[in-house]
């Protein structure tokens, strides 16, 4: 059965676009270095997700862009680099996808094909893709499915991952965690987790960063598996004599 997410009091109320552009805010950024910066808007709207910019040589691709359009927002963006591709983690982050493209002249917008469905509105600038894809040169779109089938990370091409909700944090250092429905804190199973631990095996990379804005800045791959291996153990009821 599909667990539908329920935000509760992220959702108690509804505002405009304009009335968000006219809230007092700022916008908060975060240079991770290696051409990867993050951003989002304070106070967080929804459940506070951070965007991110990744800078390169042959391009600039934002990741899970802001939910909406605000000018300071458009202009801390464009401050790093003049967009060349959008492109999204999963479903829940299509938002104002659309939107950023036509401020960056229509640029490509790519979505995982298992995605479609969820889509509220289409255009000529959505390109559709599965397994991997290349919004330009050298950083790649992997899916691995977990927290919804057509769920992707970003690869930079020296080896950070952005993982949207595919893999999130914890409490813990250097720990991440994998769900099905944060809301409703539902785990994936031992086989899915295992899935994208081994999906992820044939790329290397040594860094994290998560649509929450949990940071992994060393040995990410090794958290990764160390992470994946708890996980499956505990989920496949190997210590449930412990409980």
């Amino acid at each position: 059965m599909e667990e539908r997410g329920d935000l509760g009091p992220h959702s108690g109320s509804w505002r405009t676009h304009e009335q968000l552009a006219a809230e007092p805010h700022t916008v908060r950024q975060r240079d991770h270095g290696r051409g990867v910066h993050s951003l989002r808007r304070e106070p967080v709207v929804g459940i506070g997700q951070w965007s991110f910019v990744v800078r390169t040589a042959r391009g600039t691709v934002l990741w899970d862009p802001p939910t909406s359009i605000e000018p300071d927002t458009l202009a801390a963006v464009r401050a790093l680099g003049e967009v060349a591709a959008v492109a999204t983690s999963h479903p829940h982050m299509f938002a104002a996808q659309i939107s950023w493209s036509h401020a960056f002249g229509r640029v490509p917008v790519l979505v995982n094909d298992a995605g479609r469905e969820w889509l509220g509105r289409t255009d000529p600038v959505l390109e559709f893709w599965t397994e991997r894809a290349e919004p330009v040169p050298g950083v790649e779109l992997i899916q691995v499915g977990g927290h919804m089938p057509g769920s992707a990370v970003l690869r930079t091409p020296d080896g950070t991952i952005l993982s949207g909700d595919t893999i999130s944090g914890g409490l813990a250092p250097n720990w991440v965690s994998f769900q099905r429905s944060f809301p409703k804190h539902i785990p994936l199973s031992a086989a899915v987790v295992r899935r994208i631990a081994d999906r992820l095996d044939g790329w290397s990379y040594d860094r994290l960063y998560t649509l929450g804005g949990d940071t992994v800045d060393a040995d990410a791959k090794a958290v990764v598996h160390r992470s994946a291996e708890a996980h499956i153990r505990w989920v496949s009821g190997e210590f449930d004599h412990l409980t």
